[in-house]
């Protein structure tokens, strides 16, 4: 057996010097550096999208008869994605391996991305976070979801199956003297929705910001 041993490369990135271990995750070693030098804010604000989706008949009934009051983040439950993204939630990124961890400061969101192209296995679960794929297209890191849970895409109630799959790219622009963030996600769910939905945000970098914990409180109605 040969034991693969990890090497570690050594960068300058704006002045700084930089060890990174060598991993798939470390294909586009800058990008991932920027990525990891900060949190990310919305440059539209906090809150939930005012966006129209196009539903199917039976995505409009889940969504008309959805009820506040049964909606689970309401007991203070991580919703996943991609609703743990649509209230346009501070976030940010560590790479580690070939791992990669999104953390969203809206009910503290956890997502793991897989950099190394692992397929999940055929009896894997469906969960709120789903189980995302990544990889770096040039300069624009790729993660494509798929595994979701049933729910809701955002606090409206527009409904999501567990056929729901998420197509996002994140691209890096510098403007003036700011580093902005643009993420693209296409939603596609044949069940909720007559065509895929696609959405682009706007972030920019706050090097000297940090996630606080959402102090979530339960609530009654």
């Amino acid at each position: 057996m040969i034991e693969k041993k990890a090497m570690v490369r050594v960068f300058v990135v704006s002045g700084v010097l930089v060890l990174l271990c060598e991993s798939a995750v470390l294909a586009n070693p800058v990008s991932s550096l920027q990525l990891s030098a900060g949190v990310w804010r919305s440059t539209a604000g906090l809150g939930t999208s005012t966006r129209e989706y196009p539903l199917t008949v039976l995505g409009q009934k889940r969504y008309e008869n959805f009820r506040l009051d049964q909606d689970p983040s309401l007991q203070c439950e991580p919703p996943g994605m991609p609703r743990g993204f649509s209230p346009r939630s501070p976030m940010d990124f560590n790479f580690s391996g070939n791992t990669l961890t999104v953390r969203y400061e809206t009910m503290d969101v956890v997502r793991t991305v897989h950099m190394n192209g692992t397929s999940p296995p055929p009896n894997k679960p469906h969960t709120p976070n789903g189980h995302a794929i990544g990889r770096w297209d040039g300069e624009t890191l790729v993660v494509e979801t798929t595994h979701l849970t049933a729910g809701e895409v955002n606090r409206n109630g527009i409904p999501k199956s567990e056929s729901m799959t998420l197509y996002e790219t994140f691209d890096l622009q510098k403007r003036d003297d700011d580093t902005y963030l643009i993420v693209n996600l296409t939603i596609t769910d044949p069940e909720n929705f007559a065509e895929p939905h696609t959405s682009t945000e706007v972030f920019v970098l706050e090097s000297n910001w940090e996630l606080f914990p959402f102090e979530c409180h339960l609530t009654e109605y």
